[in-house]
């Protein structure tokens, strides 16, 4: 008998799983590529389901591990020593549906079996979502917000659908690399079927997208000769004579960007996230020259600002500040979810909204964007266009400012996101950007944006993650079925 084939079976399962695991490394992140989103799931799958159950998932471990410390790297701001633990840990769990698709898929074949791989990829990433600290980081939706017809299916089942359909994807197509033909068979069709009424649904949101008023508005990100804090170079914590000198000259820097855009025509002026800072005891004051500002100037300030208190260890207040054209404060808002280790007092989570004279905003802050559910509470009000203002930093940019427009599509309202040190963007309830501004290319520029202000009721602001439950239980009655199956050949 010849070695051949025996070799060219080995040499296929190396090609597949290098290929896959390089296409891996570039499926989310920064560096992510919507091909590659596609294609390395397919390679890995096909890998696993030709070697054995344990040698497949060890293998596909380390190729996750590798691919979340390449993609990752610098995201979650830690030693590379403790940020390789946790892409080990996190290799393990994203390899495990690759796993279980092994074990289930080939007991059930044809259309249930090709199920296995995305409704278990999905109620993995909704319990991880649902554990973990960090919201919808790293799901897969977010890699496919340059494909607008695609993600306009967020708008019915949130990111779950969007996730669903890259994962079945690779499992669908598993039947051409045994048959060799390029032959329709069950789950292709049912998947052909499935993307064409999410792209035909795409396509017709983007069409009927409502006629809207249109404002000017502007997002001010922090300027090049200010610091990321007020009290840099003041030698004494308790020297405010220092601290408030600061304080004061970079409310000048803010207010001079601020009358050069309102001089452009914009209505609505958005500071980014913690650009006013100040001691608590002189918070009186800067709300005082806001609302002196705002009415001078005829706009609607939302203006982050970070109060610290006289107590050296007590948290901060990292909140929003809503100015209205009458000189009055309208809205306050205290930032919902501190990322990990941030010293704030976290704010209650409840959104309101503020009607102006071209339409209902709502505000959140930075981290709290990725977590849905409060975007939720903004389109159940009818919320025209959620306002952000953020602070990130270089590894997490633009990433994080492009994530925050998936809210937008989800909720059917505009996004407007001033950030410091990250991206600025201004997007449509569809997800088209309409501006930009990175600043690190271009720190302490104006972002000017022409925002439509019409909401749009989506299914997902109204039934929220359904999908994502659906997917957990059709998981669920999978490995049943499979279990069942097993037993019954026995």
């Amino acid at each position: 008998m010849s070695k051949f084939p025996l070799m060219g079976t080995y040499l296929s399962r190396a090609l597949f799983f290098v290929a896959g695991a390089a296409a891996l490394c570039f499926s989310n992140g920064n560096s992510a590529n919507i091909l590659a989103a596609w294609v390395a799931p397919v390679l890995l799958l096909r890998f696993v389901m030709t070697t054995g159950p344990l040698a497949g998932f060890a293998l596909t471990s380390i190729a996750s591990a590798i691919a979340a410390f390449v993609m990752f790297r610098g995201a979650i701001p830690m030693p590379d020593a403790e940020y390789a633990i946790a892409s080990a840990i996190s290799g393990v769990i994203g390899a495990m549906p690759y796993l279980l698709h092994r074990l289930i898929a080939p007991r059930l074949g044809g259309l249930p079996g090709s199920l296995v791989f995305p409704a278990a990829s999905v109620t993995l990433l909704y319990v991880l979502f649902l554990g973990s600290p960090f919201g919808t980081w790293g799901n897969d939706a977010y890699v496919q917000l340059p494909f607008l017809p695609l993600v306009q299916l967020a708008s019915l089942t949130g990111v779950w659908g969007i996730a669903f359909l890259l994962m079945w994807f690779a499992s669908a197509v598993q039947p051409l690399f045994d048959t060799r033909a390029l032959k329709m068979n069950t789950p292709i069709a049912a998947f052909a079927a499935c993307l064409t009424a999410a792209l035909g649904y795409g396509a017709w949101s983007l069409y009927t997208a409502p006629r809207a008023e249109i404002v000017r508005v502007a997002a001010i990100n922090n300027p090049a000769e200010l610091g990321d804090r007020f009290f840099e170079g003041c030698v004494a914590r308790h020297d405010y004579a220092c601290r408030a000198a600061n304080s004061a000259a970079r409310l000048d820097a803010l207010f001079a960007l601020s009358e050069t855009a309102a001089r452009e025509g914009a209505s609505l002026i958005v500071w980014y996230e913690g650009a006013a800072q100040f001691d608590e005891q002189f918070e009186q004051a800067f709300i005082d020259r806001a609302r002196a500002f705002a009415e001078s100037q005829g706009i609607y300030l939302i203006a982050g600002a970070v109060s610290v208190p006289i107590e050296p260890d007590a948290p901060m207040h990292n909140k929003a500040i809503v100015f209205t054209p009458e000189g009055e404060v309208a809205l306050e808002y205290l930032k919902s979810v501190p990322v990990p280790g941030e010293p704030i007092v976290a704010g209650d989570g409840r959104i309101t909204t503020l009607v102006t004279p071209f339409g209902r905003i709502a505000v959140v802050i930075c981290f709290d964007a990725d977590f849905p559910a409060l975007a939720r509470q903004a389109a159940l009000q009818q919320a025209d266009m959620l306002v952000i203002p953020a602070n990130d930093w270089r590894a997490i940019t633009p990433l994080h400012g492009e994530m925050s427009v998936m809210r937008g599509i989800e909720g059917g309202f505009g996004v407007l996101r001033a950030a410091s040190n990250g991206l600025s963007i201004a997007a449509d309830a569809n997800g088209a950007r309409l501006a930009s501004n990175d600043s690190f290319v271009s720190p302490g520029a104006i972002m000017y944006a022409e925002m439509p202000m019409a909401h749009r009721p989506t299914l997902y602001a109204h039934a929220g993650d359904y999908f994502a439950h659906a997917c957990a239980a059709i998981f669920l009655l999978l490995v049943f079925a499979g279990v069942w199956s097993a037993l019954r050949r026995r």
